[in-house]
């Protein structure tokens, strides 16, 4: 049944086959969202029809109020969906699409590209790896030399000592202004002369927008990404997280229903097989990006008493061999919504923050056409939305609110990427 406390999870025998890797890489020419995204997008297409006919834009209700459910207490959530971790040596491991340029010598494996999603799986964790095999690490430019052309910067690249190199952060090399292109493209003719045995990662919004106004992909080979995540990777991973991270065993529930809506390892052929649509459209939702469905899904996590949960969600879980968690049914998630909430402004600032990934207010105010009154409306307003988000002056696009900015930007015409 379902408990006011968790239990200590009993030990079970895993499978001996090992299960294909969660964590591929593929061409980014070959990426295709979750196969549930296409009734998500006639969904969400609906809801914002609608909202537009109605003239004006709202958040969607919840049913929290008739559940009386609540979020779990910190402790709680982070051990039922704790901080999801990008295995590095899956991504580099010999099956990986990256093993050709790993095997090559230094001296003939040329130049690289990794498309990191808008919220970042990538960027974060390849420094360390780079760091522990030796290779070399370059850090990006400051915005001053960026502006300045950076010719000690470029000058000071070790492009020709035979080493194998990473560069983490290529959006941080170029700035969409007038002299903010001028570094990258002095960066890229190195690149095409030298030919460096170099793995660079760009965000999907940049890589975008460089390939337009750089040609950027015309020195290296084809672009390799993340291969996206759908419902059955979802429900692999996030049970695989828990199961890893957790003392306790954990059931998810559908508040409404009682369909159990992931499978932990522990609990695996204990739950109800008939699952829940949920991480369906938690995968079209994120479009693949499982950091992106981890945000999403820790907010959706509840808990309550017995008694006040649906009477058929409460006697699907009498049973449950370990602690429910309950899950807001899909139709009740709340999340970030532009719909006829945004202005032109907005759509400048969003977009900029997207190309860049963060910035400080004073550097939108050197890369917008707008008084810096404007912006810093704008910012508050998309911060009230819950689209932007900001830690100390540095802003960036909130986890939560991309899908609605990204949305809201390619129905305005902008150029999305392609992740």
């Amino acid at each position: 049944m379902s408990r006011s406390a968790p239990e200590p999870k009993n030990a079970q025998s895993k499978g001996e086959t090992d299960p294909p890797a969660l964590w591929r890489l593929i061409p980014v020419a070959d990426f295709k969202p979750p196969a549930g995204a296409a009734p998500e997008a006639v969904r969400t297409g609906l809801a914002d029809l609608w909202k537009r006919l109605a003239g004006r834009g709202h958040r969607e209700s919840t049913t929290d109020g008739e559940l009386e459910l609540a979020p779990p207490s910190q402790e709680l959530l982070d051990w039922a969906a704790p901080e999801p971790a990008c295995p590095v040596e899956e991504i580099t491991a010999p099956h990986s699409a990256l093993a050709a340029w790993l095997g090559r010598e230094e001296s003939t494996a040329g130049v690289m590209a990794l498309i990191d999603g808008p919220v970042a799986n990538l960027s974060g964790v390849l420094p360390e790896w780079a760091s522990q095999t030796g290779y070399g690490l370059i850090q990006p430019p400051s915005t001053a030399q960026i502006l300045a052309g950076g010719r000690e910067w470029l000058d000071a690249l070790p492009l020709g000592q035979g080493q194998r190199l990473l560069l983490p952060a290529l959006e941080g090399c170029f700035l969409r202004h007038h002299n903010g292109l001028e570094l990258l493209r002095r960066l890229l003719d190195r690149l095409e002369q030298e030919r460096p045995s170099l793995l660079f990662v760009c965000q999907s919004w940049a890589w975008r927008y460089l390939c337009q106004a750089a040609q950027i992909d015309g020195v290296c080979g084809p672009p390799l990404a993340l291969a996206p995540f759908g419902s059955d990777e979802l429900n692999r991973w996030l049970g695989q997280t828990t199961d890893d991270s957790s003392p306790y065993a954990f059931v998810f529930r559908e508040a409404a229903t009682g369909k159990t809506v992931l499978e932990t390892a522990d609990l695996e052929g204990t739950v109800d097989p008939n699952r829940s649509a949920f991480l369906t459209h938690l995968a079209a939702r994120s479009r693949g990006n499982p950091r992106l469905a981890w945000h999403i899904w820790r907010r959706s996590l509840l808990t309550t008493r017995t008694e006040e949960v649906d009477d058929t969600a409460r006697k699907a879980a009498d049973d449950d061999p370990g602690y429910t968690i309950w899950v807001r049914p899909w139709e009740d998630i709340s999340l970030p919504d532009l719909t006829g909430r945004a202005s032109k402004e907005d759509g400048m600032v969003l977009y900029t923050l997207l190309l860049h990934g963060t910035l400080p207010r004073h550097l939108l105010a050197e890369l917008l056409p707008l008084p810096p009154t404007r912006i810093i409306r704008s910012l508050q307003h998309l911060r009230q939305e819950g689209v932007a988000q900001r830690a100390g002056d540095i802003w960036s696009v909130a986890a939560l609110g991309y899908p609605a900015a990204r949305r809201w930007l390619q129905d305005e015409g902008y150029l999305v990427d392609e992740l």
